[in-house]
């Protein structure tokens, strides 16, 4: 992983709410990835575990409004999405 530490956004997750009760955490996935597309300048982009987990710690219905993240650039197309205080994860050799 490259050894900058990224910048903190807050990704509003609003948009979500107008999705239907079912899809609402799955359309939450969505905007962050779409989020972590144009403001990191990549086309793959990876969401942390611990991300995830937020997302869908209240269900399907009920994701959270906002979320802070940091983007960080893994190389020239991938951008890896964690939480702020989150820890890079280990590279597997």
């Amino acid at each position: 992983m490259s050894q900058d530490s990224g910048r903190v956004h807050v990704i509003s997750l609003r948009d979500a709410w107008k999705a239907s009760r079912l899809r609402r955490t799955d359309a939450a996935v969505r905007l962050v990835k779409e989020y972590a597309m144009r403001h990191g300048k990549a086309s793959t982009v990876k969401i942390s575990p611990k991300v995830n987990e937020i997302l869908w710690a209240n269900s399907r219905q009920n994701p959270p409004r906002k979320i802070r993240v940091v983007l960080e650039k893994e190389d020239e197309n991938t951008v890896v999405v964690r939480l702020e205080g989150e820890a890079p994860a280990e590279e597997k050799e």
